[in-house]
């Protein structure tokens, strides 16, 4: 175990730097009928993206651990699809087969919690571990008391199949969670919430960048406030047109997800085609091999079936091509013994 911390410390660093080339990342969440349209752009100069199903029933475990010496350890509860800049295990974004949905976006001046009794996880993790574990933002919110989110450069928007939705943000050192009377607009991009709604709320002059902060959050409400219902696919579809009009020329793809009929929709520029995956399709039980597909792959229409088994080589080269861009210093035999870490979790229930 130590010599695993000393490895993961070290690579740590590596993957923390990653959000660090990003662009402009924005994310939003409307109410349609009775569920929630949730949308997201990854914005970055990395190009690479690989879609992952995440099966339920693993035993999965931290490798760093709290004051008082633990270790997280948990056994997934749902299964999930993501979506990932990084690798396996990794979530830039993605829903669960409960309907939780969350994305990532960088923002300066975040402030993780310090070292406490809970068992840390670093960002990418700790939302896999929410993926896994829960099923509402209540859930997240009472996890979070357990498991401490530890290393991060980022703040997140998440929804749920209830109709909530929330940010979490790590400020000054400790974790705070937006729902409710304390969300006003469901939206997010890369700057502090609070500071987001008074640029919004003044309407201050912001600055002639079409994708600063300020003006892409602006854009995301008042595009949200003229949408009057329709038809699922009309409210993807506006999902996706609200996404274009605050995209740019690192926007390396777009998600939007039904929370109500569990469908998790796809475009990316090497590939506009639309996509969808539909988790009521697919079977999450362990005893099936964790499976995952280009997340640029020149398909259309329902790519559920698409996915294939899970291979070493093919996470390997996308961790290495993704760690290289933002740390070419670290070894790719480091790179390689940290994905062996998060591949040596194993099924707990076979039988499902």
């Amino acid at each position: 175990m130590r010599t695993h911390v000393r490895v993961t410390a070290f690579l740590m660093g590596a993957l923390l730097a990653i959000p660090q080339l990003a662009r402009p990342c924005s994310s939003l969440a409307f109410p349609n009928e009775d569920f929630l349209v949730f949308g997201a752009n990854y914005d970055n100069l990395l190009i690479p993206g690989q879609l992952f199903i995440n099966r339920r029933g693993v035993h999965k475990t931290g490798w760093e651990a709290g004051t008082t010496g633990k270790v997280a350890s948990w056994v997934s509860r749902y299964g999930s699809v993501t979506i990932s800049s990084t690798g396996y295990q990794l979530p830039w974004g993605g829903m669960n087969q409960a309907g939780l949905v969350f994305s990532t976006m960088y923002v300066p001046g975040t402030a993780p919690p310090a070292p406490d009794e809970r068992p840390p996880l670093m960002g990418v993790i700790w939302w896999q571990y929410m993926l896994d574990m829960c099923a509402t933002i209540e859930e997240v919110r009472a996890a979070s008391a357990d498991i401490r989110l530890g290393d991060t450069v980022d703040h997140y928007l998440l929804c749920d199949r209830t109709g909530a939705a929330g940010v979490v943000e790590c400020i000054d050192g400790h974790l705070v969670i937006r729902m409710g009377r304390d969300l006003p607009v469901r939206a997010l991009v890369n700057a502090p919430y609070q500071e987001l709604m008074v640029r919004w709320t003044e309407r201050a002059p912001g600055p002639a960048d079409p994708y600063s902060s300020g003006n892409r959050f602006s854009r995301l409400a008042d595009g949200m406030a003229t949408f009057r219902g329709g038809s699922t696919e009309e409210a993807v579809g506006y999902a996706f047109e609200l996404l274009a009009g605050v995209a740019n020329a690192y926007t390396r793809w777009s998600f939007v997800c039904d929370t109500r009929d569990l469908v998790f929709y796809l475009k990316s520029f090497q590939n506009p085609s639309l996509r969808f995956v539909d988790l009521k399709e697919i079977d999450f039980g362990c005893g099936r091999p964790t499976a995952m597909l280009d997340a640029h792959a020149d398909l259309e229409g329902d790519i559920t079936a698409a996915f294939h088994d899970y291979s070493h080589e093919e996470a390997a080269a996308h961790m290495v091509t993704a760690v290289a861009e933002a740390r070419p210093d670290v070894p790719e035999e480091m790179i390689r013994q940290i994905l062996a870490l998060l591949e040596s979790f194993t099924c707990e229930q076979p039988g499902e």
